[in-house]
């Protein structure tokens, strides 16, 4: 991650951000796994677990090609 794109008084704020949602975004999940193991059996929790996080990367997928695509889509033609 590169901050010098920002300004100087962002930086700290986006930094800050950055140290708090990297561990959130991994222990969150795996909470809700605990608890959705509790409820529906280990063996459900799982398949539900992988079917979420295929259709969450599949969906990053999908927008990373769709941001560059449009990226693409407005350069000029450099064929005559």
């Amino acid at each position: 991650m590169t901050l010098t794109g920002l300004p100087e008084q962002d930086r700290a704020a986006t930094l800050a951000a950055y140290y708090v949602l990297s561990p959130l975004s991994m222990s969150l999940p795996a909470l809700a796994a605990g608890a959705a193991t509790r409820h529906s059996g280990l063996a459900t929790a799982t398949h539900a677990y992988a079917v979420a996080t295929a259709l969450l990367a599949a969906a990053a997928l999908g927008a990373l090609a769709a941001a560059r695509h449009g990226e693409t889509r407005g350069a000029p033609d450099d064929l005559p």
